[in-house]
């Protein structure tokens, strides 16, 4: 008897988990950008801090409404709205 081959079977199990926004990651959750949903201004100033699609983020600390993140040898606050756009998946 053969099984048949979907598709999700293909997918690695890390990458069928969904996206949600940075906001509502917690302390120490290490998470990998999938998505900015923003304007082109907000999408360059994300690259000129460091945060691209599939950057890998550590989610430090929530200082009132922004969220602190670390990455390489960085931390770096994102305030409540961009940290909205910044669409995220556990790792």
């Amino acid at each position: 008897m053969t099984q048949a081959i979907t598709a999700e079977a293909l997918i690695p199990a890390s990458d069928q988990t969904p996206s949600y926004s940075l906001a509502c990651a917690r302390p120490g959750d290490l998470v990998r950008v999938t998505d900015v949903i923003a304007s082109k201004h907000l999408k360059k100033r994300l690259v000129s801090m460091g945060v691209l699609i599939n950057s890998r983020l550590r989610v430090i600390q929530r200082r009132g409404s922004a969220t602190v993140v670390g990455f390489d040898a960085s931390r770096i606050a994102i305030g409540s709205g961009m940290s909205q756009n910044i669409m995220v998946r556990s790792i």
